[in-house]
């Protein structure tokens, strides 16, 4: 007798700690209850109930039937009573179907709101800030062609502008000396023997010495008229733009290939901005972009998407991209900062609607350089333009759009619910393109459907100054929603639920029907189910 009571001991031991703690929960979990209750409106979320009579029939409606169901959305279960987990009493509900119908009452002490589904012109707007850089493509360096001694500058501080053709600084050099006076000599020899075939290669060539030395061709024309040499060469700028770096100065000796001066054409510049990964699909090349500039307050530049880096810095998650922006008033300066706003419309199926590129011949270093002549060639680098596809892009149209605060979202799954203000009546079989006889209900009822989505975007109005103003943001809808149900006005036969849809989401959990956290539906009726069973 002792030996069995002292084993009946050592089982009941483990146990004594579960008595003090299963109150505890029950306490824990009544007061929640109790919380969450006096915190809602009355009978928020209860299914309208109907009187049932003891004649055995349903009166609840087709396919409909009562249960019981705890408020803390521990179980359910076909009969009352307190719930076996945390205590409450459980409540009885009518499981409705599918759809569960809401009385205004209802509606209205849930806040209930709704808006009709449309199709509407959606955009992304990607703001970024950059830095103004110099074209990298309109810089050229004034380089030293033959050794020498710079005696005089024309083009005396950073920053002074110049044409092509202005002068930059005097050199003196012993081998342009040399070369001025062959050339003299070589001329004086070609009009002394009449023409011959020897002094006009020796004219020829001397001509050409000094082209490879650097002078042009009309001043090369000038020194042929002259009796004697000119101590100092003038040279010239090889195009217009501004002296941004120089490394001259009076009196300085160069060597062959020596930089002088920077110039560099401020007509256009580069916008540099980082766009994060996230948002690289909505970039392309030929996109439009506008620019804004603290030292110009209320306006706006614009630009193109010139370039995107085909390299991700890995610390920034961020990818380089040009935007090359004109500045024929050279109000812009290099080192500014600017706000890019690249506005990306979407296309079918969500996707960005790309700018064409027009022309079947590209240029393979430029492709923003395009042409429908096979000879021609880049206006940039020169080079002779390749066979490419013309890229007709993608043409930005209306998508149905799903207003952001209707959306439920648990990171996987995406869920909308819907006021229906029609319902399908009974019909023989028919194809499935063939859209189904409706008829109008009098009280809305309400479901809930697991939707795909694009990316989240807005509606714009653009204003007559070319600006825009975002009207509201909403997410194109991929699938997900039944289609060819209309009202017989036209319009489509649901609304969109903007606001309550919480406390119907919580109501469709109850009732076991899917819902935003329950995909399946709640099936499970174990009083126990995601408790620990030792």
């Amino acid at each position: 007798m002792n030996e069995s009571k002292q084993e009946s001991e050592k089982h009941v031991e483990p146990s004594k700690p579960r008595r003090w703690i299963m109150p505890g929960v029950v306490a824990a979990g009544a007061l929640l209850g109790l919380v969450f209750a006096l915190a809602m409106p009355d009978d928020w979320l209860f299914v309208p109930q109907q009187e049932t009579v003891s004649d055995g029939h349903d009166h609840t409606g087709s396919g409909s039937k009562e249960f019981y169901a705890c408020p803390m959305f521990c179980t359910r279960s076909d009969h009352g009573g307190p719930c076996p987990v945390c205590g409450m009493e459980m409540t009885k509900f009518v499981d409705t179907g599918a759809r569960m119908p809401l009385d205004d009452q209802r509606r209205e002490s849930i806040g209930l709101q709704t808006e009709p589904i449309q199709r509407r012109m959606l955009a992304r707007e990607i703001r970024t800030l950059g830095e103004f850089q110099p074209d990298e493509t309109r810089q050229k360096i004034v380089a030293a062609w033959v050794d020498g001694r710079i005696d005089k500058l024309y083009a005396d501080f950073t920053g002074i502008p110049v044409e092509k053709g202005f002068h930059l600084f005097d050199l003196y050099s012993p081998s342009l000396y040399a070369a001025q006076k062959e050339l003299i000599v070589a001329r004086k020899a070609f009009n002394e023997s009449s023409g011959s075939d020897v002094s006009k290669r020796m004219l020829d060539s001397a001509r050409e010495k000094l082209r490879l030395l650097g002078l042009s061709s009309e001043q090369v024309a000038y020194i042929e008229t002259l009796n004697e040499p000119n101590l100092t060469v003038t040279i010239p700028s090889p195009d217009a733009g501004i002296v941004t770096e120089k490394l001259a100065h009076v009196g300085m000796y160069v060597k062959q290939g020596q930089p002088v001066f920077r110039i560099t054409d401020l007509t256009t510049l580069w916008l540099i901005v980082d766009v994060h990964e996230r948002d690289l699909g909505l970039v392309a090349l030929g996109q439009d972009v506008d620019i804004e500039v603290n030292a110009f307050p209320g306006r706006r530049f614009h630009g193109r998407v010139g370039f995107i880096d085909p390299s991700l810095d890995m610390k920034t998650r961020t990818v380089r991209v040009r935007v090359e922006v004109t500045n024929a008033d050279l109000e812009l300066k290099p080192g500014m900062f600017g706000t890019a706003a690249i506005f990306a419309e979407l296309g079918k199926d969500g996707e960005l609607a790309k700018p064409g590129l027009h022309g079947d011949y590209a240029c393979p270093m430029h492709p923003l350089q395009r042409s429908t002549d096979p000879n021609a060639k880049c206006d940039i680098c020169g080079m002779a333009m390749v066979l490419s596809p013309e890229e007709p892009g993608a043409k930005a149209r209306k998508l149905w759009a799903i207003p952001r605060e209707a959306v439920l979202q648990t990171g996987r799954r995406s869920m909308i619910y819907v006021e229906w203000w029609v319902r399908e009546v009974e019909h023989p079989p028919h194809d499935a393109d063939v859209a189904p006889p409706l008829e109008m209900i009098d009280e809305p009822q309400y479901q809930g459907f697991e939707v795909k989505l694009g990316p989240l975007a807005a509606e714009y109005h653009v204003m007559p100054d070319g600006t825009r103003h975002k009207l509201g943001e909403y997410y194109p809808l991929l699938g997900g929603l039944p289609t060819g149900m209309t009202m017989p006005n036209g319009e489509v036969g649901f609304r969109i639920v903007t606001s309550g849809q919480f406390l119907i989401d919580s109501q469709m959990e109850l009732t076991g029907k899917p819902s935003l956290l329950r995909a399946e539906g709640g099936k499970a009726a174990d009083p126990h189910a995601g408790h620990r069973k030792d």
